[in-house]
């Protein structure tokens, strides 16, 4: 399992693995604020915002997903077109999500079923080997979209960003003709 520890909050594209330890039948990968396996250091969200229990079958390398929600979450399942509001908490199968991904949006509001600042994360897997041989599924939690991005400029108290178009420097281009 890696879990990765990021001083500032995750960029779009960053990736994180989760491997079910062989000899626990269930396990967590939680996304938060300030704590969990991704942090978001984003003051919209709330700790534990989702919370992801993998229950693996006792035979089979198939595992039952339990997503738990404490804030405000989108949810496109696999082969759905569109978000929809998420329930108190929701269940996956492992093979739903082998080629395909569950995609969810946090935020700390929505309006109307909508949200106008949101991190979209999308959770997928894959077959992987191990060191010992065995043929073992991987979840994948991949940033997908950070909109409108992070304000930079400041930070609260507990050192987290909020929602905010980032702040550019603006630079010259030696290649702009003006007539």
């Amino acid at each position: 399992m890696k879990t990765s520890e990021i001083p500032d909050p995750p960029n779009v594209g960053d990736t994180f693995y989760f491997l079910v330890d062989e000899s626990a039948r269930s396990s967590t990968f939680t996304i938060g604020r300030n704590m969990g396996d991704i942090k978001t250091k984003c003051s919209a969200i709330s700790e534990g915002h989702l919370v992801f229990t993998f229950k693996k079958h006792p035979v089979n390398e198939e595992y039952t997903i339990t997503i738990k929600r404490s804030g405000p979450t989108l949810i496109k399942p696999p082969r759905m077109q569109t978000y929809s509001v998420m329930g108190s908490s929701e269940k996956l199968e492992s093979y739903e999500v082998i080629g395909k991904t569950a995609e969810f949006r946090i935020s700390g509001q929505l309006i109307k079923e909508r949200m106008i600042n949101y991190i979209e994360i999308s959770l997928g897997s894959k077959y992987i080997f191990t060191n010992s041989g065995k043929e073992r599924l991987q979840f994948i939690f991949t940033i997908q979209k950070i909109h409108p991005g992070f304000n930079f400029q400041r930070r609260d108290s507990e050192g987290n960003y909020s929602f905010g178009k980032e702040e550019h420097k603006e630079t010259t281009s030696t290649n702009t003709v003006l007539e």
